[in-house]
C-alpha cells in the first residue's frame, strides 16, 4: 500500500511539472540587459554559447517532465500510473539537463561559465559529427543536420577564439564525461555528496534497459501460491517519489541561478 505522503508527492509532481512546462514553453528565452548572462553572451561573441545551450537544456527538462506528467496522470482519484522503466527513462535527461545548467551557471566568472557551456556544446558537436558521418556511410545523408552541426562548429571556433584558445585544440580535446559533472556540483546540492550520481546511475541503467538493475529497483512480492515459483515485480513508488523530490531540489537551484544571472522568458 502506497503511503499517503508518497502519493501526495507523486500527485503534486504531476500538477507541478505541468505548470512548470507550460510556463517554460509560453515564452521566448532571452537575457536581461546589463545582466551576467548578457556579459557571458558578449564574451562568447554569439547567442549560442552559453545562452542557447542553457535555454535548450531548460527546454529539454520541461519537455521531459511534461511527458512524465501525462504518462503518470490517471482519471481516477488517488491513482497514478507508474512504470518499471519508462518513468526513470524520462527522468534521466531531466537530471542530466539540470546538472549541466547548474554546473555552467555555478561558474564564478564569465570566462568560466562560457568555457563550461563550451564543454557541453562540444559534446553535442562531436556526437553530431558521428551521426552525420554514419548516415553518409549508410548512403542516407541528412543535409539539414549536417548544416546544423557545421553551424555549431563555427560557433565553437568563434567562442574558443574569443576565450584566447586555439579552436583546433578545443575541437580535438577529449570530451568531459557527463557523469563526472554530477560530482562537480556536489557543493551546490544538499544531501550526500554522491546523491546526484546515484540517481543518475539508476535512471541511466533503466534508460538502457538493463534488466537486472530494473528488477533491483522494483518491489518484489512472492506469488500467493508457493508452487508457482518466481516473484511479482511492481514499480517502487517510494523511490520514484524520492527521485522526484530530488529533481525538485535541483530545479529550485537551477531556477535561482537562472533568475540571478538574467535569463528570462519574453512573452
Amino acid at each position: 500500500m502506497t503511503k499517503r505522503s508518497t502519493l501526495q508527492t507523486l500527485g503534486g509532481a504531476v500538477e507541478g511539472f505541468r505548470d512548470f512546462a507550460a510556463a517554460i514553453k509560453s515564452g521566448v528565452p532571452t537575457v536581461r540587459q546589463g545582466s551576467m548572462a548578457e556579459e557571458d553572451q558578449a564574451l562568447a561573441g554569439n547567442i549560442v554559447i552559453p545562452h542557447a545551450i542553457v535555454s535548450g537544456l531548460v527546454l529539454t527538462v520541461a519537455d521531459h517532465v511534461s511527458a512524465w506528467a501525462e504518462l503518470a496522470a490517471s482519471p481516477d482519484e488517488d491513482v497514478l500510473l507508474l512504470h518499471m522503466q519508462a518513468d526513470y527513462t524520462l527522468f534521466r535527461p531531466v537530471l542530466e539537463g539540470l546538472v549541466e545548467v547548474i554546473w555552467i551557471l555555478d561558474g564564478t566568472d564569465s570566462s568560466t561559465r562560457v568555457r563550461r557551456a563550451l564543454e557541453i556544446a562540444r559534446i553535442e558537436y562531436r556526437h553530431g559529427l558521428k551521426l552525420t558521418n554514419a548516415l553518409r556511410k549508410a548512403r542516407t545523408p541528412d543535409d539539414k543536420t549536417e548544416q546544423g552541426i557545421a553551424a555549431l562548429g563555427r560557433f565553437l571556433r568563434t567562442t574558443a577564439t574569443n576565450l584566447g584558445s586555439d579552436p583546433k585544440d578545443i575541437l580535438s580535446a577529449p570530451l568531459i564525461d557527463p557523469s563526472s559533472i554530477t560530482r562537480k556540483i556536489a557543493s551546490r546540492v544538499p544531501g550526500p555528496t554522491l546523491q546526484t550520481f546515484n540517481y543518475w546511475a539508476i535512471t541511466s541503467a533503466h534508460a538502457h534497459g538493463q534488466f537486472i538493475t530494473t528488477l533491483r529497483h522494483a518491489i518484489e512480492t512472492p506469488p500467493s501460491t508457493p508452487q508457482m515459483g518466481g516473484a511479482l515485480y511492481e514499480p517502487d513508488e517510494e523511490l520514484i517519489a524520492n527521485l522526484i523530490e530530488f529533481i525538485g531540489a535541483l530545479l529550485e537551484i537551477a531556477i535561482k541561478l537562472l533568475n540571478e544571472q538574467g535569463y528570462e522568458l519574453r512573452r
